[in-house]
């Protein structure tokens, strides 16, 4: 009987895997989507690079550009940033700008799309990311979108639209098209969508024995701003097909694992450490409440309104750490805590980004105050720490078993 239920709970895990052809997919895609930009790049398409959410693709892909992103998540690069960047600032700042000023130098193997933008899009969330900007200019023409950081007033939704209007402005200067109207619509209907797909996706992880995992969504969510939108929409569709397959072919787990959500800092690609040591260590990770999970595509824009308008309302919400008051991202953790029935949550920073850094106090204080227990976690991209790490995560589990 024992053997028989030992084979049993192999079988129902490796059919699991074997039904997500999709997945891999998505984390093997990147050599073609090369290609792809290559080729849109020969044909006379622009193609712009970005390293964060406040910049709307919607208006890049009315200019007819296509997009990449351009955030860091490898610790190899780290080196080469630190010839012109101070060692005491985020690893993400300093990994993305060794990455486009590497071009293949000192042995450093480089991601072949940061050398194929025609133009960086940056924003202001951050001084680290400010100051890095400036330095950025003299390798690839960088334009930097301001943020006002007062979200909730009129004032700010006001001076963030002519802000896009003015980055409009920079994509048809740039590409030679005009971004009219109609063609925003269409692309805000897309990428809705695109939105409306990784709610489905995230719904999946409500049950009680969610058909993938945390570090295999986070590796998706990882691809969403490499692939082409188009691409990425076709294989989401895939993937949820697949997930809601086995969903309902294995509707039990023969074991409770603890659930828990990551809230934090981004995790660029090449970046799932923390994710990787909590699933390893016995967690199952539900919902990641990030630039790399909810915060990407959890409000729609309205299709109703004026589309630059609609552009500007929807992405000033993003509840970045760089925004005050940010009572909206302590509002969400809570909300995002009790619909996905976590067990505890991980609060994730990244070495010295210091608004997420300062914000975990209130942060550990919300969840508390709701019972929720909470481990914080501060680290870099080096494995200098992962048995540190592990060893705290063991305890964290053990309390939540």
């Amino acid at each position: 009987m024992e053997n028989d239920l030992i084979y049993f709970i192999t079988k129902h895990f490796v059919e699991r895997m074997t039904h997500f052809k999709t997945l891999e997919y998505i984390k093997n895609s990147y050599s073609s989507r090369i290609c792809q930009l290559t080729e849109e790049k020969k044909a006379g398409k622009k193609i712009v690079g970005t390293l964060c959410l406040f910049v709307p693709d919607e208006i890049i892909f009315a200019a007819d550009a296509d997009r990449v992103i351009l955030c860091g998540g490898k610790n190899d690069t780290i080196s080469i940033a630190e010839q012109y960047l101070p060692r005491n600032i985020c690893p993400l700042v300093k990994s993305s700008f060794g990455s486009v000023v590497n071009n293949g130098r000192s042995g450093v193997k480089s991601c072949s799309h940061f050398g194929l933008v025609d133009i960086v899009v940056a924003e202001n969330t951050c001084d680290s990311k400010k100051k890095m900007y400036e330095l950025l200019g003299d390798y690839v023409p960088t334009y930097v979108l301001d943020l006002p950081q007062k979200p909730d007033s009129l004032a700010a939704v006001k001076y963030f639209l002519e802000e896009l209007n003015k980055f409009k402005g920079v994509m048809e200067q740039l590409t030679g098209n005009k971004v009219t109207v109609e063609q925003l619509k269409k692309e805000i209907i897309s990428s809705n969508e695109t939105r409306k797909l990784l709610h489905r996706l995230y719904d999946l992880r409500k049950t009680d024995s969610p058909p993938i995992s945390g570090v295999d969504v986070i590796k998706v969510m990882q691809k969403q701003y490499v692939l082409s939108a188009e691409d990425f929409k076709k294989a989401l569709r895939s993937l949820i097909d697949e997930a809601e397959k086995i969903k309902a072919d294995f509707k039990t787990d023969f074991t409770r694992k603890p659930r828990i959500m990551i809230s934090g800092c981004p995790m660029p690609g090449g970046n799932t450490k923390v994710p990787e040591i909590i699933e390893n260590r016995g967690g199952i990770i539900v919902v990641e409440e990030s630039c790399t999970g909810t915060r990407s595509f959890w409000d729609l824009v309205d299709e109703s309104k004026d589309p630059m308008t609609a552009l500007a309302e929807r992405y000033i919400k993003i509840p970045c750490s760089c925004m005050t008051p940010n009572d909206r991202r302590i509002d969400n953790i809570l909300e995002l805590a009790r619909e996905f029935k976590v067990d505890g949550v991980v609060n994730y920073t990244l070495q010295f980004c210091h608004g997420y850094n300062i914000e975990r106090y209130k942060v550990q204080q919300a969840l508390r105050n709701a019972g929720i227990p909470v481990l914080s976690i501060e680290t870099d991209y080096s494995d200098s720490d992962v048995e540190q790490i592990g060893l705290r995560v063991d305890a964290f589990m053990e309390m939540l078993s």
